[in-house]
């Protein structure tokens, strides 16, 4: 079964309106009159993604801007496997024909920091138990599954707009099998558990979510993908200590790890100057 992507046939909504999106799985498209795909994103919930999108400063002062969407059928889903497999699949097909001039551009007033010091959050990707990490091929914005008692971090992680860092485990086999490329890089470490940075964001809201047996699904936005090269974290000042004190307790806050500077300057974050 063939889903169509041609923004012409598409549903479409006032974005004022986008309240009223169907809580389903699917694609959207923003744009106006002029410049009708100006944005392309995906989401297993249309309505919980626009409650707080991490661009919705930038869809509201587009002058008349619409949200056109393309629901999930029952019939499609029943013909697919893996949901999030399937959207970065569809997304990745609309972007490469439409080519939107807002995806892979900066957001705007990105979240900075005057010191690395607070909440700095942690989630593990098991490459043996979750094979190959979609994040990799996220085109804008991120994503991470947890379940309902992490849910106080991530409130915590929204409301003071703090960082989360993805971080990949995993034996040079684990990696091998889930079809990582780029193995060349791990060689070095083959007899080791492999730890690769995946990415960073900000997270800005979740929903509930049955994905790989969690409860919820957090959306961030701000993300940085680090892949090709890879950026392992084995070999780098002070993360054994950081490693046997954090990477065993799933989602967390490791702001008391001296290694937290580590994960700012790896992952790029812009700071501040003190006032």
């Amino acid at each position: 079964m063939k889903l169509h992507l041609n923004y012409k046939t598409m549903p479409v909504l006032p974005y004022i309106q986008r309240k009223e999106l169907p809580a389903k799985p699917g694609i959207y498209y923003i744009g106006n009159s002029s410049s009708p795909v100006m944005y392309i994103g995906l989401s297993r919930n249309l309505k919980s993604r626009h409650i707080n999108h991490h661009r919705q400063g930038q869809f509201e002062v587009m002058e008349n801007a619409v949200i056109r969407y393309r629901v999930l059928t029952e019939d499609f889903l029943a013909t697919i496997s893996d949901l999030t497999k399937t959207l970065i699949k569809l997304e990745k097909q609309a972007i490469d024909h439409y080519k939107p001039p807002i995806n892979n551009t900066p957001v705007p007033n990105q979240a900075k920091f005057t010191t690395v010091h607070g909440p700095t959050y942690i989630q593990i990707h098991k490459a043996k138990e979750a094979g190959y990490c979609t994040h990799f091929e996220a085109r804008d914005g991120d994503e991470l599954t947890i379940n309902s008692s992490r849910l106080p971090l991530i409130s915590r992680a929204i409301e003071e707009q703090r960082p989360i860092f993805l971080i990949a485990s995993g034996a040079y086999k684990d990696y091998e099998i889930a079809g990582y490329p780029h193995l060349s890089e791990l060689l070095p470490y083959k007899k080791d558990r492999v730890y690769l940075l995946i990415s960073r964001f900000i997270p800005y809201g979740y929903e509930e979510s049955d994905c790989f047996g969690y409860d919820y699904v957090v959306y961030g936005g701000n993300s940085k993908i680090f892949f090709n090269p890879y950026i392992i974290l084995n070999s780098r000042p002070g993360f054994n200590e950081f490693k046997s004190s954090y990477l065993k307790l799933g989602f967390t806050n490791c702001e008391r790890s001296p290694f937290v500077s580590e994960l700012f300057r790896l992952g790029d974050f812009q700071l501040l100057a003190p006032a």
